[in-house]
């Protein structure tokens, strides 16, 4: 995927509005929002297994930051 995909665009335009709101949201907290949102659907097993993917990448990168941190 393209990074002039115009859905990765919304995901830069709100990144920046998040920048600008100045909110302190972390990884964390969309890995909570992500897990939450998908426990009221009824998703196919794709997309299930495809939104698990992209949690297990959030969670692991979220791991890796929060390991950092302490060997800082």
């Amino acid at each position: 995927m393209s990074r002039d995909h115009p859905i990765i665009k919304q995901f830069e335009a709100q990144a920046e509005v998040l920048d600008i709101t100045g909110s302190a949201e972390a990884i964390d907290e969309a890995i909570v929002q992500l897990a939450t949102w998908m426990d009221g659907l009824e998703l196919s097993d794709d997309d299930s297994a495809l939104l698990c993917r992209i949690g297990a990448i959030l969670y692991r990168e979220g791991l890796r930051r929060r390991m950092g941190d302490k060997a800082g």
